[in-house]
């Protein structure tokens, strides 16, 4: 903002001010300047800075803010964290609230042609809601095995195999009535 002449040149002092500890004759602050100094007559002339300013604008002060407590917001994501965790210790879990495995394996489920009924039974069993099973499979999937894509391999002698399928993504198209 402005030429480098209209900056105020920086002065550094010559030598170390003694420490404020030591007895020397305290000075009183220095009162503001009643004139404005060389500097700020020379922004006032310098017409970059003032177009500058002029296209900031007038300040707009919010009267109706609220204090910024980050606190808080810290207070509130330990006590969710809390109750969460309480939830999940609890032998009565609340409803609505699953594992993300069972809500995969729900989801699964509600694509794969499976009635309506089914998808109710298993709603029931697991304590959510079927309303939020339907509406989170218009919006969510997770991925399918493609049947025919599943190959074996046996690896050694012990017997251990080796799975491998293909996943695919089938999109949801409403539960069956």
């Amino acid at each position: 903002m402005g030429n480098a002449t209209s900056k105020a040149a920086r002065k550094f002092p010559k030598r170390a001010e003694p420490p404020t500890w030591t007895s020397t004759a305290s000075s009183s602050p220095q009162a503001f300047p009643k004139r404005p100094d060389q500097s700020i007559e020379q922004d006032a002339q310098d017409s970059n800075y003032m177009s500058n300013l002029a296209r900031l604008g007038v300040a707009k002060v919010d009267h109706h803010m609220q204090a910024v407590r980050p606190h808080q917001k810290s207070r509130e994501m330990i006590e969710s964290r809390v109750q969460s965790e309480e939830e999940a210790a609890s032998m009565h879990p609340s409803r609505n609230h699953i594992q993300a495995s069972t809500l995969s394996y729900l989801l699964d489920k509600s694509k794969s042609h499976a009635s309506r009924q089914e998808i109710r039974e298993l709603a029931d069993k697991y304590n959510v809601d079927i309303e939020k099973i339907e509406g989170l499979s218009r919006y969510f999937t997770t991925p399918s095995i493609n049947p025919n894509s599943v190959v074996r391999k046996v690896r050694n002698e012990d017997g251990e195999e080796e799975l491998s399928v293909l996943a695919i993504w089938v999109e949801y198209r409403g539960l069956k009535a």
